[in-house]
Formats: C-alpha cells, structure tokens, sequence
C-alpha cells in the first residue's frame, strides 16, 4: 500500500508539476519585451532610441563633428542586470518609458533659467508620447503667467535657435562645450494666444555671446505647449548631446535677487518709502532735492548719484507730507539740499527745523566716453536711452570684487542710479523677484509691474507707452553679478507685462 501510495505521489508531480514551469516559461515569453533568462539572471537590453524630431521638447541636433567618436554613442554600454529573474512585476507599476537615455549624475554651476515665480518637479525620464519616449528636461512652471523672464544660465555662445511662428527655442552653449536648451519660449503677442509675436530678442542669434543671467526670452507656450500651462522646458546636456537630469543643479542654482518698490507712481512717496527702509533706524544728515531735478535724473545721462544719507523729494514750492513724516521718522540733526530747484520758501521752512548745512551739486553728465584706467584703452559710452526703471544700492560697496564693482558703476549708463554707501537697511521692502501678481488673474488683460504693485490693463486698451517698471533696491551685500547682468539687459528691453 505503501508503494503504491509513492508511485501516484510522483505521478501527480511530474503530470501537475512541470506543465506548471513550462506555463510559466510560456507567459514569460509572451510578454513583448526584450528580456532574456540566463541562469537567475535578466539582462534588459536597449534598442536605439526612436526618431523624435517631432515630438514635444525637440532633439538636440547630432554631436558636432569635432566631438571624439568615443562620445558619439551614449547608449553602447547601457546594461541593467535584476538578480530577481522569476519576479513577476505588480500590475498597479509606473508605466516606464520605452526608450531610455544612460544616466549621469551630474550637477552644474548655473544661474537658475526664470526669473520670477515659478515652480517645478523632479521630471526628468518621464513618459512622453504614451511612453514611447522619455521626458529629457525639467519643466519650470508660472502659474500660468506669461511673460516672465528666461534668462541664460550661464555664460557661453547662442549654439542654435528656432523661431518659425511655431517653436520657439533657444539652446546655449558654455565654453566646456556643455549647453543648455530654452523650449516653449513666448510666441504670442502679450494679452494674446496668437503665435503672432517675434520671440527672439534682439542679439539672441547664433554664435552671440550671452552672459549668465541675460534675458534670452519670456515664458511662453510656443510648440505643442499650446494647450498646456505656459512653461519653459529646460534641459542641460553633455557636449556630444546626452540629456543629463537638470534637477539637482536648479536646486542648488544661484538666484537673481533684488526688490521692486513703488508707491501708485508717486516719486514722492517713494522716496520716502526707500528712505524707511534703507535707514531703519534714522539718519543724522537727509538730503532732499526737488522733483523736477529728479525728473531731469530720470531721463538720464548721468553719473551716479552717491549720498551718505537717504535721499527726499519735495515738490519746488511746498514740502510735502510724505517727505515730512520721513523727517519726523528719520530725526536729522542736518540737511543738505541737492541741486537747485527747491524754491525759499522750502530752504526757509526746513531751515526753521534743521541746520542746513551745505549744498550739493547735481552730478555729472557721463560723456560719450572714458579711458579705462588699468589699460588706458578709450571706451565709448553707448547712447543713453531713457530706462522705465530706476536703480538704488543700499550698502558699503567696498568689499564687492572689482569686477562688480566696475559693473555697478556702469549701471548709470543704463539706469538712473542712486547710491547710499552709509545705510543701515531694514528687513524688506517692496516686492521680491519671485513675487507676482497672484496665481489667478483675468484674461486679456496685461499685467504691469509699477513698483510694489501690478497696473491692470485690457490687452485691447494696452498704452502706446507702457508704465514705468517702478524702482529696483539692491543690497549691495547680496548682489550677484547675474542680477546686475539681468538688470542690464531689462532695461534695454521693451516693458513685458504678464498675461494669461
């Protein structure tokens, strides 16, 4: 009995047993991928990736034929091995892409691509095209807003730019050979969805030299984004054009800083509201100048304006109540007036309540040129166009590095540039970089940046000449040489508002 009880045990195991493991075989077989099974281990191997040229964030064109043959075939070696040969993956799974680029850990010395708010995630390798392809940037998002600065981030060469009232792409590269790539920049005229609008600015074109923090366009939706969020794609890639994930290096990237501030276009109070801040705990000598010698600043041509206390404005004929309540907060034990449009009537009020104690000169004209003093080379001072904005540093300049110093002294040729070397500058004021207008908003409608506010207008009603940008506050402490660069290019652009 019990031999026959052990021959029906082997029979049921040999008729139930192996057609299971040849089923299992037969089910690993069907499954369409390109697996194999060698002992307990699975080796996934690759196929090229497919011909993406018109996809959503366009290939990089081939390597340049300099790059080593060696580089030119980022895929040869990519080999994943799963010690696990006879698990059978969950259902419920992350789809993954089909085709995948090699991996490289990499992290880059950049200034971060948009300046203003923004927001993004870890995106890299997702899947495109029902997974057919992989994702090969990071995408920087505005809440919608168009219209927000692109800058470059970092120096180097324009490589190639596309702008065919479709796509419009930026691509820049460092003198490494690395570059970086600025897709779904802005096509459409602002307050519109027109793929009407001239995206590259002017001297964005190839072989142009760019600096790190320069605007190179404006967010947009340009290419398929057109119906998704307005976005920039960014993407950083290795000189024979292997896409490396941008994420770790935009975490760590440096940041353009600086505070816009302005009272409802009210250089008065202004005046007063930067004097608060950039002497918080009072100032024992106030200078104080007439608006109209302020508008004849504005409309520049002129060196900087350095004063060793905060700066009032008053009106040529009466003094008032914000520039008062500034006296009273900030407690002078002395005026100086500066220029000479303040009429008696205002020198004989204040001086019924402060000593004045001298007069101050408008400052120069900047000329046409100067001699540089390292080299003597005679540099021409480009001609100066009026700036929609105005420039005041806050802070001892005397331990920026010469080259920034050099940078901040050239801001005047640009910009109306006042500075207070002595100022003891509070916590905040205005707003910062990254502030906007919120994260809802009407459409067709332009969003100006006047100041510490936003100037609401209907696209269909937009000025001939657009709202001045307000005042630009920097602590000289914590300026970068990217945010004098980005400021530099801002004021020579046309005003850009935000729209959606």
């Amino acid at each position: 009995m019990k031999r026959f009880l052990a021959v029906a045990l082997v029979a049921a195991m040999f008729f139930v047993g192996i057609p299971a493991a040849f089923a299992t075989d037969d089910a690993l077989s069907d499954t369409g991928d390109t697996t194999t099974t060698t002992s307990d281990t699975t080796v996934v191997t690759e196929d090229p990736p497919p011909d993406d040229s018109a996809t959503e964030d366009p290939p990089a064109e081939d390597p340049p034929a300099e790059e080593p043959s060696s580089e030119e075939a980022p895929l040869e070696d990519d080999v994943v091995e799963d010690t696990e040969a006879d698990a059978v993956a969950p259902t419920d799974e992350p789809r993954v892409p089909k085709y995948q680029v090699r991996r490289v850990d990499v992290t880059r010395d950049i200034v971060f691509p948009v300046a203003g708010i923004n927001y993004y995630y870890p995106g890299f390798g997702d899947c495109r095209d029902d997974c057919e392809r992989e994702h090969h940037g990071i995408d920087i998002m505005t809440y919608g807003w168009k219209g927000v600065p692109v800058v470059a981030a970092h120096s180097g060469t324009i490589r190639k730019v596309r702008d065919d009232r479709e796509w419009c792409i930026v691509e820049v590269k460092s003198p490494d050979r690395w570059y970086t790539r600025y897709v779904h920049l802005n096509n459409d005229t602002p307050g519109y969805d027109d793929e009407d609008y001239e995206c590259l600015l002017p001297g964005i074109e190839p072989g142009a030299w760019v600096e790190a923090g320069q605007i190179i366009g404006w967010i947009g939706d340009s290419g398929n984004a057109e119906w998704t969020p307005p976005h920039v794609h960014f993407e950083i890639r290795m000189p024979n054009g292997l896409p490396v994930d941008p994420y770790k290096s935009l975490k760590v990237a440096e940041r353009i800083r600086f505070n816009r501030v302005g009272v409802d276009g009210d250089p008065v109070a202004t005046a007063a509201q930067i004097a608060g801040y950039a002497y918080s705990n009072g100032s024992g000598v106030v200078n104080v100048m007439a608006t109209t010698d302020h508008q004849t600043l504005f409309a520049g041509g002129f060196s900087a304006l350095e004063l060793s206390g905060p700066l009032l404005l008053s009106e040529p004929g009466y003094l008032p109540d914000a520039t008062i309540e500034m006296f009273d907060q900030l407690k002078p034990s002395r005026v100086v007036i500066v220029g000479d449009g303040l009429e008696q009537a205002v020198i004989d009020q204040l001086e019924l309540r402060f000593p004045i104690v001298g007069r101050m000169q408008m400052p120069m004209a900047t000329g046409v040129s100067y001699v540089e003093p390292d080299t003597g080379t005679i540099v021409e001072i480009p001609e100066f166009e009026p700036s929609p904005l105005s420039l005041v540093v806050v802070g001892d300049r005397s331990e920026l590095p010469e080259d920034m110093a050099d940078d901040l002294d050239r801001m005047p040729w640009i910009m109306q540039t006042t500075v207070f070397d002595e100022a003891d500058a509070g916590r905040r004021v205005g707003r910062d970089t990254y502030q906007g207008p919120g994260r809802s908003g009407s459409r067709n409608v332009l969003y100006f940046q006047t100041g510490g506010t936003y100037t609401r207008i209907r696209a269909s009603e937009a000025p001939e000449t657009p709202p001045d940008y307000g005042v630009i506050v920097l602590e000289a402490g914590r300026v970068s040489e990217a945010t004098l660069t980005f400021l530099a290019s801002l004021a020579e652009l046309p005003v850009m508002p935000l729209w959606r």
